[in-house]
């Protein structure tokens, strides 16, 4: 959305936008602009500026760094999910205790006999039931001390 509105104010029209867009993505869907999107975007920004006006390069340099960091998070982000899902396995052979709304006391404590992969993420299995790494309350075996 900060691309196409700086477009804009380059003067661009919303179907030149538009086609840039779709040439670029496949599509006329803008909810997430790819990296060869925002190159055609900002080859079409540049062809279609006032020569009389041009455009700040300061803008291009700003949308650049912009780009370059929300591709970076991404990737990050990319890369701390398949960590965690990596890191799953590591449960099995586990005490976990889990939120279990059907059980009296709306909690289970079980070993961990095997990890499920959902669309949604991993999912661990105690007692034969599968539970999202979310309903885990604690790994190992917790004792209360009396006080």
């Amino acid at each position: 959305m900060v691309i196409l509105m700086a477009l804009n104010g380059v003067g661009a029209t919303n179907s030149q936008i538009g086609a840039a867009l779709s040439s670029a993505t496949g599509s006329s869907s803008s909810q997430l602009v790819s990296e060869q999107a925002f190159l055609q975007l900002l080859i079409t920004q540049l062809q279609n500026q006032d020569p009389l006006s041009p455009a700040d390069p300061t803008q291009f340099v700003s949308q650049l760094a912009q780009f370059s960091s929300l591709e970076q998070m991404s990737q990050l982000n990319a890369s701390v999910t398949q960590q965690l899902d990596n890191s799953v396995t590591g449960l099995i052979g586990q005490t976990v205790t889990v939120t279990d709304p059907s059980s009296q006391s709306g909690l289970v404590t079980g070993t961990v006999t095997g990890v499920v992969y959902y669309s949604n993420g991993p999912a661990v299995q105690v007692n034969g039931n599968n539970y999202a790494l979310s309903d885990i309350q604690n790994v190992g075996n917790i004792t209360t001390t009396g006080s």
